[in-house]
């Protein structure tokens, strides 16, 4: 090659290098003008206190008790004549397991979430009602 070929090659790469720099530092300084998106989340709230059975007035416990009572009633009716399938009368044994230790729990005064009673009321997963 000559030499005028030479120097044209030069000054072509020097110009690419300079034009390749020229871009990276407008996109670096043209960054914080674009939107951006930012992901950041508000703190959470805190939790609801749950209610206790303590919370309760006599007359609230009092119905308690019996919306257990009746709950267990219809479990053992529903145990004894629904299903004969393993797994519907291993739920309702389960349930009213959980409905008599709430009982207990009450006669005696022992503190307890009152979600406690949703869940063991509750209709099982595995039976149709």
């Amino acid at each position: 090659m000559s030499d005028a070929t030479m120097g044209r090659k030069k000054q072509v790469m020097g110009m690419r290098k300079i034009a390749t720099a020229g871009l990276i530092a407008m996109v670096g300084v043209g960054a914080p003008i674009f939107p951006g998106v930012s992901f950041a989340q508000p703190a959470p709230a805190a939790a609801p206190s749950a209610q206790m059975a303590s919370s309760l007035a006599p007359a609230d416990k009092a119905a308690l008790m019996k919306k257990l009572e009746d709950a267990k009633k219809h479990d053992k009716i529903a145990r004894a004549g629904w299903s004969q399938e393993p797994l519907t009368q291993a739920t309702y044994d389960t349930k009213i397991n959980e409905i008599k230790a709430l009982i207990e729990k009450l006669n005696k005064g022992e503190d307890f979430p009152l979600s406690d009673v949703d869940k063991a009321v509750a209709s099982p997963g595995s039976a149709p009602y």
